[in-house]
C-alpha cells in the first residue's frame, strides 16, 4: 500500500494526465481504490477480483461510490474460468474518449494483463504495476 503522501502525488500525476478511469487489478481488499478516493481522485474505477472472499472486501470499499465497480474475474493474456482479457471487456467498462490507468498489483501479471489489452493496448494513457509505472 501506497502513503497517503505518494498516493496523492500519484493522483496529481493522473489528474496532470487527465485520467478518467483506472482499472485495477490483483488489489484484493480494494486498498488501492480506497486510498485514490481518500487522497482526492474522483474518476471512475473499475476493479477486476475473481474470488468471493476478496471480492466482496472490495465491494465493501466500493459499497457507497457509484463511480467504482467491481466485476467478477481476473484480467488476463486469454479468457478462462476466472479471467477475461481486456479487448473483450473494454468496450463494456470504458467509455468513449475515457483516459485510462491500468494499474496491476503485482507485477509478474503485468505483460498478460497488457497483451489481453489486444487492439486497446494503445489507447492505455497510463500503466502503472505495483508502485512504478511502465
Amino acid at each position: 500500500m501506497l502513503s497517503f503522501g505518494r498516493t496523492r502525488r500519484l493522483v496529481r500525476h493522473l489528474d496532470s494526465q487527465e485520467i478518467d478511469l483506472v482499472l485495477e487489478s490483483g488489489r484484493y481488499d480494494g486498498a488501492f481504490g480506497r486510498g485514490l478516493r481518500r487522497a482526492g481522485y474522483r474518476g471512475r474505477i473499475v476493479s477486476f477480483e475473481p474470488f468471493g472472499g476478496p471480492r466482496a472486501a472490495v465491494r465493501r470499499a466500493a459499497a457507497r461510490d457509484t463511480a467504482w465497480q467491481v466485476l467478477p474475474y481476473a484480467l488476463g493474456d486469454r479468457d478462462g474460468a476466472w479471467t477475461r482479457r481486456l479487448d473483450g471487456v473494454w468496450e463494456d467498462v470504458v467509455a468513449p474518449g475515457e483516459r485510462v490507468l491500468l494499474h496491476v498489483d503485482h507485477r509478474p501479471e503485468l505483460p498478460e494483463v497488457v497483451a489481453g489489452a489486444g487492439e486497446f493496448e494503445g489507447d492505455l494513457t497510463l500503466v502503472r504495476s505495483g508502485t512504478a509505472f511502465v
